[in-house]
């Protein structure tokens, strides 16, 4: 099998460059596993080496909030110092446990960390993000969610608290945006809080003799300066390989009807409209989470 025949059509047969035909696709998902498994074992045995590089600001995501609701005709809702420490406690308990959830898997709830900084409430709500570059994605991917959206434009809050905090989640350098709604008056004989959606009364039980809990949670910290993105090394592999297969696509054009046997067919239309998909999703998606 000749190099140039991965490249180029096929000198006798004609037939379509490897890398342009079924052969080149198993290639392409090959490397792709490969380079995913490989980023596997760098968070096992180098945590912190790969992540997230963010640029987000506590001031300007609860800002853009403010924004949101008075775009519908709500309130805004005013910095609590309260909230911002029960955000902090939240997003420092992530990372000690290392777990990306509402609950802990000690058992720690939204509500345990909102009481614990010492604020009462009768209505509370949490939102989550993580692996944001910009605190303008961030918001905006919660006002695309509509459970988000809702508790974010709850008419019935007074109080934000948003805390916006590095470490090491999975073996990632990650980026945890927390934030948290509350209302702070007497406590109520039901208060209730909002998380994906659900109204979640506080069970009776927790609402006595809540302990106060202080920032002191251990928390890994990325251990060296230099940093590889997974997200952007992934994507510029894929933008990689799209120029790379109709950087092809046109060779086999070009060369095919210099030698008169080009026939064009559905299966260019099907190429060239896989590849445009590709590209497209490639160009929109991102790697920030929410919950």
């Amino acid at each position: 099998m000749a190099f140039w025949n991965w490249f180029l059509p096929h000198k006798d047969t004609h037939k379509k460059a490897h890398l342009i035909s079924w052969e080149g696709l198993l290639i392409y998902i090959l490397l792709f596993i490969f380079l995913q498994v490989g980023f596997s074992i760098i968070s096992y045995t180098k945590p912190g080496v790969l992540g997230i590089d963010s640029d987000i600001d506590q001031k300007t995501i609860i800002e853009l909030s403010n924004i949101e609701r008075q775009k519908m005709g709500l309130a805004p809702v005013s910095e609590n110092a309260a909230l911002d420490k029960a955000a902090e406690l939240k997003a420092q308990n992530m990372f000690s446990e290392n777990y990306w959830a509402h609950f802990a898997p000690s058992g720690k709830s939204p509500w345990d960390f909102i009481l614990g900084s010492g604020y009462k409430f009768t209505y509370a709500g949490e939102n989550l993000a993580k692996n944001f570059y910009k605190s303008d994605d961030v918001v905006a991917a919660w006002m695309a969610s509509p459970t988000h959206r809702d508790n974010l434009l709850n008419p019935k809050y007074k109080d934000i608290g948003i805390a916006v905090v590095e470490g090491v989640l999975n073996g990632q350098k990650t980026t945890l945006v927390v934030q948290m709604f509350g209302t702070s008056q007497a406590l109520a004989a039901d208060p209730s809080v909002q998380i994906q959606g659900k109204q979640i009364v506080v069970p009776a039980q927790d609402l006595t003799n809540k302990q106060a809990l202080t920032l002191s949670v251990t928390q890994i910290k990325p251990e060296t300066k230099l940093l590889i993105d997974p997200y952007l090394v992934s994507k510029w592999g894929g933008f990689s390989v799209i120029v790379l297969i109709a950087t092809l696509l046109v060779a086999d054009f070009w060369i095919l009807r210099r030698r008169g046997v080009f026939r064009f067919s559905s299966h260019h239309i099907a190429h060239m409209a896989l590849l445009s998909l590709a590209a497209g999703s490639l160009f929109v998606i991102n790697p920030g989470a929410i919950l």
